[in-house]
C-alpha cells in the first residue's frame, strides 16, 4: 500500500533511514507516486508541492514507465508493472474510486521524514490512458526474469527525458 504520510512525519512507522527509490503503484488508495531521496533541497520540496506537473506515460514492452517532472526539476520516472504489486493490494483500476488523481509523496531517505505532499488531478484523458493500459497489462501474461531484463535494456537505451519525447501521452497541471 502506498502510505501517504504527513509532512514532517516519518513516512514509514519506526524506519528513519529508507533506501533510495521511486515507486508508482496502483492500490485501493488509488494512484501513487513515492519518491524517495537523499539530501533534498528546498528548491525540490517548492517543485512537487508547487511547481507545474508534468506528466507522460511510456509503455515499452511488459513495462509501464510513468515519467514526471516538477517545476524546475529534470524528467524521472517509476517503471510499473501490476503483476508486480503484491497481490494482497493489489486492484484493477476499476476498483479504485478515485482513478483520476496521483498521490505524489516525497521523503527524506536519510531521516524517513516525509518533506512535501501532492495531490495531482489527472486530465481525464490521462487518467483514461494510464487506466487503460494498466488494465491490458493486469490481463496479460507476466514473466518477471523476462520483466527485469527488459528493464535493463530500456534503461541501457533511454533516459527519462528520452521516454517522455516517445511518450504517447502527456499533461500538465
Amino acid at each position: 500500500m502506498v502510505r501517504t504520510g504527513q509532512v514532517g512525519q516519518l513516512y514509514e512507522s519506526g524506519q528513519d533511514k529508507l533506501e533510495e527509490k521511486i515507486m508508482y503503484r496502483l492500490d485501493s488508495d488509488g494512484h501513487g507516486l513515492v519518491i524517495v531521496k537523499a539530501g533534498i533541497i528546498n528548491q525540490e520540496v517548492e517543485n512537487i508541492q508547487y511547481g507545474a506537473a508534468e506528466l507522460s506515460i511510456y509503455i515499452d514492452g511488459p513495462i509501464i514507465f510513468l515519467l514526471f517532472k516538477f517545476g524546475t526539476d529534470s524528467w524521472n520516472d517509476a517503471p510499473f508493472s501490476w503483476h508486480t504489486v503484491p497481490r494482497g493490494i493489489r486492484v484493477y483500476p476499476e476498483e479504485v474510486a478515485d482513478t483520476a488523481t496521483l498521490k505524489v509523496t516525497l521523503v527524506d531517505a536519510g531521516d524517513g521524514i516525509v518533506r512535501g505532499v501532492r495531490e495531482v488531478a489527472m486530465t481525464p484523458e490521462f487518467a483514461g490512458k494510464l487506466n487503460e493500459v494498466i488494465t491490458i497489462q493486469a490481463n496479460g501474461s507476466f514473466n518477471g526474469l523476462s520483466y527485469a531484463k527488459h528493464l535493463n535494456i530500456v534503461y541501457n537505451q533511454y533516459t527519462a527525458e528520452d521516454m517522455a519525447d516517445m511518450a504517447s501521452v502527456h499533461m500538465i497541471s
